[in-house]
């Protein structure tokens, strides 16, 4: 048995191209693939506070994947969520005045 040892530069130098794949796999979000947000991403998308993801996490509100320090929500997470949370008209008879 082969014993590999890691350097610091070189885990760096990975978790620097699995941040690349996931940049790209947000960015690219037709042809049926999912989008995968990182903290930033969702805090601008949904106009939220790092805080408030922080405490959906907390809470079990939201689904994530964690890569070193790296916080990840997919879409489907994102909008299961907002599904949940959804809350239906008291009037039906609302005309927007």
């Amino acid at each position: 048995m082969n014993v590999e040892l890691v350097t610091k530069t070189e885990l760096e130098g990975l978790v620097r191209n699995l941040e690349t794949l996931i940049r790209r796999a947000t960015r690219n979000t037709h042809g049926g693939e999912q989008a995968v947000y990182d903290n930033e991403a969702l805090c601008k998308k949904l106009k939220l506070s790092k805080r408030t993801l922080q405490n959906w996490r907390d809470e079990g509100l939201i689904e994530f994947s964690q890569i070193g320090h790296k916080i990840y929500y997919t879409e489907k997470a994102v909008n299961q969520m907002l599904e949940k949370s959804k809350v239906k008209c008291f009037n039906n008879n609302y005309n927007g005045r």
